[in-house]
Formats: C-alpha cells, structure tokens, sequence
C-alpha cells in the first residue's frame, strides 16, 4: 500500500497540540466548502431527489474527510502551525489607532480619485483638441 493511501486513510492527528486554532479555523472552512457543495448538488436535483440526496451525502461526507485529513497531512499541518506561530508575532493596531489609519487611507483614497478625475478632465480636452 503506498504512503499516500496510508495517510489519506489513516485516523491520527499530527502534531494535534500545535497550531490548534489555524488548523480548526481551515478544517471548518474547507469542510463548509465541501457542505455546501453537496447541499447545491442536492438543491439542483440534478439526479433526480434520490440520487442527488446520495451524491450530495457523499460529496459532504467525502469533503469533512477531506479535509480532516489535509490538516493532518504533515507538510500541511506543519505550514499551519507555522501560520499561527507567525500570527502570534504580529503587533495589532488599538482601535484609536486603526480608526486613524483607517481614515488617512479613505482622505488619500479621496484625494488620489480627485486627482485621476482631474488628469482624465485635461487628457480628454487636450486630445480634443487633435480630433
């Protein structure tokens, strides 16, 4: 049996202290994309109300299994715990301070638009011009 096999069947947790908050937050992300999937399958009764009950069911099931899996999958699991020890590093704004950056952004935002509506104002006057 190869390796791979073996992982995607296997039941461990890798590494299941670290990294917990990353690898929970991704396994319920992809795990939700997997959910409503099988719920648009279902919902489309592209297979008739029996068949698309089936493969909507699998496709559900399948994908959390999926997905449980890649968060253990060691290469990945790994990368996720590095994500959440690289996040612990970061220095988060105080709310003062995000509501100013926040708001020089929007002004710069406001000036550079009034800027480009200008520039397009003299372009289309002096192309005009040649027309």
């Amino acid at each position: 049996m190869s390796s791979f096999l073996k992982e995607l069947i296997s039941t461990n947790i890798y590494k299941g202290s670290q990294g917990r908050v990353c690898r929970r937050l991704t396994f319920i992300g992809l795990s939700l994309v997997f959910v409503l999937w099988g719920y648009s399958i279902y919902a489309a009764q592209t297979f008739g109300v029996k068949g698309s009950t089936i493969v909507a069911a699998c496709v559900a099931i399948l994908g959390v299994w999926a997905s449980f899996r890649a968060i253990n999958y060691p290469t990945f699991a790994d990368f996720l715990v590095s994500v959440e020890a690289e996040m612990s590093k970061v220095s988060w704004p105080s709310q003062k301070e995000l509501f100013a950056n926040t708001k020089v952004v929007l002004i710069f935002m406001f000036l550079f638009t009034v800027l480009i509506f200008l520039y397009d104002i003299i372009f289309r006057a002096i192309f005009g011009i040649f027309t």
